[in-house]
């Protein structure tokens, strides 16, 4: 377990996308902070590099590099407890607050803290209890699913098989017959979100976005809620998948219960903010 050690010099954990370019980088990458900072790996990254790794879950260091795309900050921010800089080397990477190059450009901020931390909206999942054993257990300890950075999606396991969910806000029932429902982050309203027919939300802002995916013969719309409101998720029929930031999650069965509601936000570093809108028409409608 890595910690911060007081000395002035930052310790720092490397995740890497598991590809011949992300392990090239990173190794580079180490070489260039070693001499200036305690310098760890995640136990995946680690394993091909012939070293000792860390846990993300556990580092209680100063800060988290991916360098990758928007897979690896995802996968990172599921289990991360500390500030995150998602680097892009391949691929869209619109999650990603810097590439490469102006990462190496700014070693020399990164080791002295010239950054600015913003808070990312994420979501929670948890089952409700529906026996007084789930109930106790529950008190006891509550099963919940990785915190979402970018959506929470309850969709139908078998393409050939059309899903029933009802999903109520402020005790008022919605129905959506079809391949399920999505609810987003801001972050997450420039991925799956906007494909499925939602709005591209700012992400300055504290709400949450529900689109039914795919409705068959079904008036339920895309809406955008406060981002204080619970959503309670019932499975009527049909068998259902949930997935959070295309990372798996769970298979459930009819008739249960979920709650989806806000979490606590993912800390991303950044080294200069850039302008969200600008982002959306050069990387999204080029």
């Amino acid at each position: 377990m890595a910690k911060k050690n007081g000395k002035g010099r930052k310790a720092i954990l490397i995740v890497a996308k598991q590809n011949k370019l992300g392990m090239k980088l990173a190794g580079k990458l180490e070489r260039l902070l070693k001499d200036k900072a305690d310098v760890h790996f995640d136990n995946s990254s680690a394993l091909r590099m012939r070293k000792k790794g860390h846990s993300i879950r556990k580092f209680k260091g100063d800060l988290i590099v991916t360098i990758g795309g928007d897979g690896t900050f995802l996968w990172t921010a599921h289990k991360a407890n500390v500030p995150i800089l998602p680097v892009r080397i391949e691929g869209y990477g619109f999650l990603c607050t810097t590439d490469y190059k102006e990462l190496l450009e700014n070693v020399p901020n990164l080791l002295k803290g010239n950054y600015k931390i913003i808070e990312r909206m994420r979501l929670q999942c948890y089952k409700v209890p529906s026996t007084r054993l789930e109930e106790y257990m529950s008190k006891i300890r509550r099963h919940e699913y990785p915190m979402a950075v970018n959506e929470i999606a309850f969709a139908r396991k078998r393409p050939s098989k059309i899903l029933s969910i009802a999903y109520k806000i402020d005790d008022v029932i919605f129905e959506a017959l079809g391949d399920g429902v999505m609810l987003s982050t801001p972050a997450g309203s420039t991925a799956y979100h906007s494909s499925a027919g939602g709005a591209v939300i700012d992400p300055k802002l504290q709400v949450i976005g529900v689109v039914p995916l795919y409705p068959f013969f079904s008036k339920a719309k895309p809406m955008v809620l406060p981002a204080d409101k619970k959503i309670e998720i019932e499975i009527r029929t049909g068998e259902c998948a949930l997935v959070i930031d295309g990372h798996g999650g769970d298979y459930l069965k009819s008739g249960t219960k979920y709650i989806v509601e806000r979490a606590k936000p993912a800390k991303v570093i950044s080294f200069k903010e850039k302008n969200f809108y600008q982002k959306v028409r050069h990387e999204l409608m080029a």
